[in-house]
């Protein structure tokens, strides 16, 4: 009786740590600059429409640092077809790191959009452009897609 205990005691545990373990974005996007690389974990899965989440955004990008002002995050939700789902979220940064600088950025309390069953989240890192026209200069990119 003392095992089964133990095992009870043990598998309710690893479920709950499973059950509080974020999820993970790690697929480079085609356009990511080849020196460059970021993962964000969400701090809460699956999204819930409309309730805010958040974001843990790290790595290191080698050939890029951080501005003060000028770079920023900005977190995308589409559909399968590209979609845009609500508005994109910028996050202008008020932080330096130089190039090659291990970072761990939160970002929190994003509103989350009316999500479809099928959607992608794309989270960027760029430099802040004034002008309307120009896309701004991404050094980092990554998604992930959820069916």
């Amino acid at each position: 009786m003392n095992r089964n205990l133990i095992f009870a005691f043990l598998l309710l545990a690893a479920l709950a740590m499973v059950d509080t373990a974020p999820y993970r974005i790690y697929l480079p996007c085609p356009y990511n600059p080849s020196r460059s690389s970021i993962y964000a974990d969400l701090k809460s899965f699956p999204l819930v429409s409309n309730q805010p989440n958040g974001y843990t955004v790290e790595k290191v990008m080698l050939d890029y640092k951080f501005t003060p002002y000028k770079t920023e995050i900005i977190i995308v939700l589409t559909d399968q077809e590209y979609n845009l789902i609500g508005e994109p979220y910028f996050k202008v940064l008020d932080l330096y790191y130089a190039n090659a600088v291990p970072f761990s950025i939160d970002v929190s309390d994003i509103p989350t959009p009316q999500i479809l069953s099928a959607y992608t989240i794309t989270l960027i890192i760029a430099d802040k452009n004034d002008d309307p026209f120009k896309s701004p200069e991404i050094h980092a990119c990554t998604f992930a897609n959820f069916d």
